[in-house]
Formats: structure tokens, C-alpha cells, sequence
């Protein structure tokens, strides 16, 4: 038992160096364009002294940072071997460490997505109750410029992106990685992040064909004087 601990205190050491480099070189860069853009940006100080707005700007720290060396250890350098740098399977950071060392950003990767979608959830939720419920009343309290069912559209994929996250999150908490089946991942992780991105862009594109529809009617309002002729 002694042994095993050494060797686990052995390879932590090992783990360390290249965690506390990655994460450093990646904190310093993105602290300086946020001090960069607090200083040129009145929209962006704003919304920088918010409680929420400091909460994903760690949370995009800690994604970059671990995302980051996950790709560095899978993909293979000049060389063909997997990893770059001091992130290499072979040489110094092989085995052990390095199986630790891709688990444990695993681990902090699935842990930010698990607390984006227990923040996300509740809300989402909220509106779909009140879409399906009181669809007078959702728009007073969750303002979008989108139709309802536009807004059902968004809301199925916002709350699967949400509901496929937790099956991974047990898998990848509860069950030891030698024992954990690789289907979970391949499965629940593309639906959890493609659902969340087709929401996202769902939203964005029809906002803005809302926005400039709006601003079309408005603009022809404006010069006939009389409402646009509907087709």
C-alpha cells in the first residue's frame, strides 16, 4: 500500500508540471484580452461586473485549459507518437501518467459541462412550463423575437443538450475508467454538445432574420407611411 502511494504521489508529481504550465500560459492570455476589453468596451465592463458573466468566463478558463491538453495528448506530433511536448506517451509522461493525466482533464471537462447544464436546465425548463402553459405570459418573462413554435424548436434542443449531459456525467464519475463503457461517451457526448450547438445557432439565425425583417417593416413603414402590405 505504501508502494502504490509513492507511485501515486510520483506520478501527480509528474501530472503537475505540464498542468500548472498549460494552465498559466492559457489563464495569462485570456486574463489579458479580458483586461484588454474591460478597458476599450463599455458594453463589455458592463456585463463584466456581473456575477453570471464572471462564472463562464472561469468556466471558459477551465474548458480552454483542459480541452486543450486533451487534444495535445491525443494528437501526434511531427513525430507519429501521441502527445506534444511534455505531454508525449512515451518518454518521461508515459503509462500511468499519462492515463491519469488524460482522465483527470476528462474528469474537469465533464464537471464544467455537468454545471453548464444545472445552470442552463432550471430555466429552460421554466420557459417550456410556461410556452406550453401560459404562452401570454412567456414572452413578458423570457423576451425573444421568435414565433412559438421557433421557440419549441430552441427549447427541445437547449433541454437535450442538458438531458444527455447527466448520463455521461454518472458514467464518467461513477464508474472506474478501466470499467467504463466506451458507448457512453460515444453516444451521449455528440448528442449533449450537438444538440447545445444547433440550439445555439438556431437562435442566432432566427433572431436575426427577426431583427431584420423587423427593421425591413420598419423601414417601409417609414417611407410609405402606411403598414407593409402583408403577403
Amino acid at each position: 500500500r505504501k508502494k502504490a502511494r509513492a507511485a501515486m504521489v510520483s506520478t501527480m508529481g509528474d501530472i503537475g508540471v505540464p498542468f500548472v504550465i498549460t494552465y498559466g500560459i492559457i489563464t495569462v492570455s485570456l486574463a489579458a484580452v479580458y483586461a484588454l476589453a474591460y478597458a476599450k468596451v463599455p458594453v463589455f465592463r458592463a456585463e463584466a461586473s456581473k456575477p453570471l458573466t464572471m462564472f463562464w468566463l472561469a468556466w471558459i478558463i477551465v474548458v480552454v485549459c483542459s480541452g486543450g491538453m486533451i487534444a495535445m495528448m491525443i494528437f501526434p506530433g511531427a513525430d507519429g507518437v501521441m502527445g506534444w511536448g511534455m505531454l508525449k506517451f512515451d518518454g518521461a509522461f508515459e503509462g500511468e501518467a499519462w492515463t491519469r493525466a488524460n482522465e483527470i482533464n476528462t474528469q474537469i471537462i465533464v464537471l464544467c459541462f455537468t454545471l453548464a447544464a444545472l445552470v442552463n436546465h432550471p430555466p429552460n425548463l421554466t420557459e417550456l412550463y410556461l410556452m406550453l402553459s401560459h404562452p401570454q405570459a412567456v414572452n413578458a418573462i423570457f423576451p425573444r423575437e421568435i414565433s412559438r413554435a421557433q421557440r419549441l424548436v430552441f427549447l427541445s434542443l437547449t433541454n437535450a443538450n442538458c438531458i444527455f449531459m447527466y448520463p455521461l456525467t454518472f458514467s464518467t464519475w461513477m464508474i472506474p475508467v478501466d470499467r467504463r463503457p466506451f458507448w457512453y461517451t460515444a453516444v451521449f457526448l455528440p448528442l449533449s454538445l450537438g444538440s447545445g450547438m444547433a440550439a445555439g445557432i438556431y437562435l442566432a439565425v432566427i433572431t436575426a432574420k427577426a431583427k431584420s425583417k423587423k427593421k425591413a417593416n420598419t423601414s417601409a413603414l417609414g417611407q410609405t407611411g402606411d403598414p407593409p402590405a402583408l403577403a
